[in-house]
């Protein structure tokens, strides 16, 4: 038999031998099975087309323990999602088609975002085959088939009617260059250097002036009072009294409120609509007016007078120069800020108020839910804990783009009523049909709802998904296992932990396995712009799934980032050669063991 093996592994070879065999009915999960059952809560991947090391690393850790559960003697569901909606996939439909979302049709644009969408699931499909994962294929998932984003219609359907799902006109998180509303969970705090902008304010008419600090002159036009701490005797006598608004000219209160900072800038704040979230803060507490300066483009409005149309940046820059030229401004000063940024793009975010839908966060709920859960490492709760303490607003899932799940509402055109979708009308896209039922007012005509959901809606189902709902079973909550990164504690464990306690009352996992990031070999984060990448397919061609799996298992620490050796992968591929040179050694000292009965072995 020695003679059989080849003196030299061939990872090639012998991995394509056993690609070429089915196990179906090994990673099959079995429905009526009396096994104790271990359903994991796979992560569904964006379909980018290319399935990235750190997807694959965390997909070692998922096989690893589906393979052992299933030698312990469970019924193991390994089950593969693919989270398809979302704005990547609409950019990258308008670079290879030359178009914009907006020059074809609705439905004909969506068409061509699931056509990329399938072809990038299949490659990356092809990867996970070639690591070698035990998927059961028999329970994938893809969030932009009808039958899944059915099933996100339905949550939204029933949360809506138990009020935990409303809609409102008020202030939201606004990225200019996306064109929508994202969630506080989708902005991103980065360090960025500008200027502090010392301003004088003209206070009534008397020959006087308050100066003021502004990081963003641009929102004068936006200015809706003036605040001043209540003790500081510096301001004690402006408290009640009005200022003028440089170069604008009209007049707003001065206020006190505790929140202002003595000892930031002057120790005068201007409070605009919106700079940030403590202007939303102060404005709704004082029930100051409203003027908004910024419109959905990051282009300034009307209220903004002369500078109307302009970019922000422009707008600033011009701002600048006229207090200049009129004496009002006096000095600038260097400072480092933490903006808000869209996680997407990396656009600086604006606080605008629009007419959006939202989930009522219940912190007390999410936390106690939480405390049900294992975690591990353990010490990762405290992301969970810190961020949901940290809500001050709802969750917004409305958003303003096309590859999406469908928001399923009309209003009546006659009446103004909303009209919320019944769930055996479902799936639909309002855009393409009216409801079969007229109005309570008798009126057939409606105007549908044109947002989509955000793309957190699908995949905070997962757990329900996987557990049965998505095969119209009742669902199986808790499943036992959700591996996923720290990086999306905040995103997709919250959201997850909030929609299924919402709509079951239980837990969505009895424990969850957080992994790290890997970086590149020089320490940093794998990015194009550095030239670290390191794709999965490369290791594997040079050598071999097993040599990748090893690194994998070796290399690995839950709830920690590691960094990507080649040498380590290296040492992996010497060693399978040892153990290959071993068994050819031993194989002339076996004694034949004859036909066996496999299904009498055991572990």
């Amino acid at each position: 038999m020695q003679d059989t093996l080849p003196k030299e592994y061939d990872h090639q070879a012998v991995e394509e031998k056993w690609r070429s065999k089915t196990y179906d009915d090994i990673y099959r999960f079995d429905w009526e099975s009396e096994k104790p059952q271990y359903i994991i809560d796979t992560p569904p991947p964006y379909p980018t087309g290319n399935l990235h090391i750190g997807n694959s690393l965390n997909w070692c850790y998922i096989d690893f323990v589906a393979r052992y559960k299933r030698m312990r003697g469970y019924n193991v569901m390994f089950p593969q999602g693919w989270d398809c909606h979302g704005l990547p996939t609409e950019v990258k439909v308008e670079e290879t088609h030359g178009i914009t979302r907006h020059q074809i049709p609705r439905s004909e644009f969506r068409d061509l975002c699931r056509e990329l969408t399938s072809k990038n699931i299949k490659k990356m499909k092809d990867t996970m085959n070639r690591l070698g994962f035990s998927i059961d294929w028999d329970c994938e998932y893809v969030t932009m088939d009808p039958r899944y984003y059915s099933m996100t219609q339905k949550s939204f359907v029933r949360m809506y009617a138990d009020e935990r799902i409303y809609q409102r006109e008020g202030p939201v998180n606004w990225c200019p260059r996306c064109g929508t509303a994202i969630a506080f969970a989708e902005v991103e705090y980065e360090d960025r250097k500008t200027h502090l902008n010392y301003l004088y304010f003209g206070v009534g008419e008397r020959a006087q002036a308050i100066e003021i600090a502004t990081t963003r002159p641009e929102l004068l036009p936006a200015c809706v009072a003036v605040a001043v701490h209540p003790d500081d005797e510096r301001f004690g006598g402006f408290i009640g009294g009005t200022v003028s608004v440089p170069l604008f000219g009209y007049e707003v209160p001065v206020i006190a409120d505790a929140e202002v900072d003595p000892e930031f800038g002057t120790g005068v704040v201007m409070i605009c609509t919106f700079g940030d979230k403590q202007d939303v803060r102060w404005w709704i507490e004082h029930e100051l007016p409203l003027r908004m300066a910024i419109d959905r483009d990051g282009k300034m409005t009307r209220v903004a007078g002369k500078y109307e149309g302009m970019s922000l940046g422009d707008c600033r820059d011009a701002i600048v120069a006229d207090l200049e030229s009129a004496g009002l401004l006096y000095k600038q000063e260097p400072l480092d800020q933490s903006v808000g940024a869209c996680w997407r793009c990396g656009t600086p975010i604006e606080i605008l108020s629009e007419k959006q839908w939202y989930v009522r966060v219940d912190q007390d709920a999410i936390l106690r839910t939480a405390d049900e859960i294992e975690w591990v490492p353990s010490h990762m709760k405290i992301r969970l804990e810190n961020w949901t303490k940290s809500m001050e607003w709802d969750w917004c899932i409305s958003r303003q783009r096309l590859f999406a799940t469908p928001i399923p509402v009309w209003y009546c055109k006659e009446c103004g009523k909303t009209i919320v979708a019944k769930e055996e009308w479902l799936p639909l896209d309002p855009t393409e049909s009216n409801p079969p039922l007229p109005c309570e007012c008798g009126s057939e005509e409606f105007v549908p709802e044109a947002d989509v959901l955000d793309t957190w809606m699908d995949s905070s189902l997962s757990a329900m998904a996987v557990s049965g709902w998505f095969l119209g079973k009742e669902p199986r909550v808790p499943a036992q296992l959700r591996p996923q990164g720290h990086d999306i504690i905040r995103t997709w464990a919250f959201y997850t932990i909030l929609r299924t306690q919402a709509l079951t009352g239980k837990r969505p996992w009895d424990s969850i396995l957080i992994n790290g990031m890997v970086s590149g070999e020089d320490g940093h984060k794998m990015s194009k712009s550095l030239n670290n990448i390191i794709a999965p397919e490369e290791v594997t061609k040079q050598y071999g799934a097993d040599a990748f799996r090893q690194w994998a298992a070796i290399g690995g620490s839950t709830g920690s980032d590691i960094m990507f050796r080649w040498k380590d992968v290296v040492a992996a591929s010497r060693f399978q050669q040892k153990m290959w040179s071993i068994v050819r050694f031993a194989l002339p000292h076996i004694p034949d063991p004859g036909e066996i009965d496999k299904d009498s072995l055991t572990i």
